[in-house]
């Protein structure tokens, strides 16, 4: 699996809570680093929030 999917994949699982163990966690980290992680998860709040904005302006009608 390349570095990209695994930071994806940790940070999908630290947004819904279900990141398992503690040492899992860090595992992952470790395998990863932090500054893709730190990329990733910004990436992802960006699609968030583009996402819900979009939904709202759909549901207004607007």
């Amino acid at each position: 699996m390349s570095n990209l999917m695994r930071a994806l994949r940790a940070v999908l699982w630290s947004f819904i809570g279900l990141g398992g163990r503690r040492a899992d966690a860090d595992k992952r980290t470790a395998q990863v680093g932090i500054l893709p992680l730190i990329g990733v998860a910004l990436f992802v709040v960006l699609l968030l929030v583009v996402g819900l904005i979009t939904l709202a302006r759909f549901v207004a009608g607007t």
